[in-house]
């Protein structure tokens, strides 16, 4: 009876009377597992009540949608999703997670659009592009004199059931690691500034946030001195700017530094890029570190599940990024990277304060870490412009490497191809020309006046920085 109630309640309700009324406690952009093709988005949250539990999906489409087409397009994709409905009412809303699965345990299940109730049965409901629909078990819901139904379970995005599971490379000193040392001649230059918003120690208790160093100890180039860094704590971040923008090259085109003193414990941060200093775009991590078990303050962290996300490795050495992977992201210009923010991961399992990978799995680093110095520690942003390690201490040009950069009086240009050499001013107005084989060039660059040039080598562009 009270199923048929919650049914005549819902096709009586005018969506326009809640729109005051907000459901959605969860960012499309947060949303880890989408189905289906194309320009149109909707996501999905399920919340149920015992044990509790909130699930986000998100489908992409064209033309009409209505609210069974989404459960069923979820359901063709995710086998652990389930649904039944009989005269435009849900009846089951399953979900099976390992052992334990998720099921309606009140009387009826409820579902508002965009936070009101909706009009129709599910059955003949439409979806508009970014509706966010939310069902939920009545047994844990509250409700008001309007019959608005709302839950206070935190929504998760669901894991994304084709997230691979394969390991990444390992510490320093094993075959295939791609760690940058703070030393290694690949290096063209390191921000210029910086600025932080500090995070708090812990972020579930919000006393303190951490106050270990300053906006100074990340400029410039890394070291060894595990002084020399600023902490960011639980979810704060540090975004840096560099005298020239950095580009995208055939390899890694910049590494970050973090102070960890050995390969084990290791804090982990989010690394995002911007061609305006508004607009960030975040290179996709990937965690498959367990999280049955929270990772205590010191405990140990693998660095071979761990994928793009800075702090993999010890002091010293730093985690490469590859701009290629952000190709074709709207309102990015990976040739004109002019920002890199670095963004904590709290290290929490608990899923109303966890961070996420790119697939929607809770990031399991030390938790908590609440002293001064907690969380990511930056030491230092390098820009790489498209270098490839070869292994530990190695590396390898696509063409040819010019150094130091910026630089004062010399410029040496490394070249392992034969070609011209062209230095032009910033309207591309040739300085100097000169053919090299295989080998080191030099330029006096002593007698131009400070500013940016460009440096042509064959096929190779490159902007140099003359202090």
């Amino acid at each position: 009876m009270k199923k048929i109630f919650a049914f005549m309640i819902i096709c009586c309700v005018s969506l326009n009377a809640f729109s005051q009324h907000g459901d959605r406690d969860i960012d499309f952009s947060d949303v880890a597992f989408w189905v289906g093709r194309g320009g149109n988005e909707a996501v999905l949250a399920v919340n149920w009540c015992q044990p509790a539990k909130a699930l986000a999906w998100g489908v992409r489409y064209d033309g009409v949608q209505t609210v069974e087409d989404i459960l069923d397009s979820i359901a063709a994709h995710d086998p652990r999703f389930s649904y039944a409905g009989s005269g435009g009412m849900i009846t089951a809303i399953n979900y099976t997670d390992g052992d334990v699965t998720y099921t309606l345990s009140g009387n009826y299940w409820w579902y508002n659009i965009n936070g009101a109730g909706a009009a129709y049965g599910y059955t003949q409901q439409t979806v508009g592009d970014g509706d966010f629909i939310k069902f939920g078990d009545e047994g844990c819901a509250t409700v008001d004199d309007s019959w608005n139904y709302s839950w206070a379970t935190v929504v998760e995005p669901a894991v994304d059931i084709n997230a691979p599971d394969t390991l990444f490379c390992g510490a320093v000193g094993t075959p295939g690691c791609q760690a940058i040392h703070f030393e290694n001649p690949g290096i063209l230059g390191w921000a210029t500034a910086c600025a932080t918003e500090r995070g708090w120690q812990d972020i579930a208790t919000q006393g303190l946030k951490t106050s270990f160093g300053d906006d100074s100890k990340p400029i410039g180039p890394a070291g060894t001195d595990i002084y020399a860094a600023v902490s960011l704590g639980d979810g704060g971040a540090a975004t840096l700017t560099f005298d020239i923008p950095i580009s995208n090259g055939d390899g890694y085109d910049l590494a970050v530094f973090e102070n960890s003193f050995d390969d084990y414990f290791l804090e982990l941060a989010f690394v995002e890029v911007s061609s305006d200093g508004e607009n960030f775009v975040r290179f996709p991590a990937a965690s498959l570190t367990p999280t049955n078990v929270q990772t205590g303050s010191f405990d140990t962290t693998f660095c071979t599940k761990i994928n793009n996300l800075a702090g993999k490795y010890r002091i010293g050495w730093g985690t490469p990024f590859d701009l290629e992977e952000l190709a074709g992201t709207e309102g990015l210009d990976i040739n004109n990277v002019t920002h890199v923010r670095i963004v904590d991961v709290v290290g929490t399992i608990n899923p109303e304060f966890a961070s996420r990978d790119r697939y929607g799995r809770i990031i399991n680093d030390p938790y908590p870490t609440n002293f001064a110095s907690g969380g990511f520690d930056l030491t230092g942003v390098a820009v790489l412009n498209g270098w490839k390690p070869t292994g530990v201490g190695g590396h390898q040009h696509t063409q040819a490497y010019a150094y130091p950069n910026p630089c004062t009086d010399i410029l040496t240009i490394d070249s392992d191809n034969a070609g011209r050499i062209e230095l032009c001013n910033i309207n591309g107005q040739l300085l100097e020309s000169c053919s090299t084989k295989n080998g080191i060039t030099r330029i006096n660059m002593r007698n131009y006046p400070a500013g940016v040039y460009i440096l042509k080598v064959g096929g190779s562009v490159q902007k140099i920085l003359k202090k």
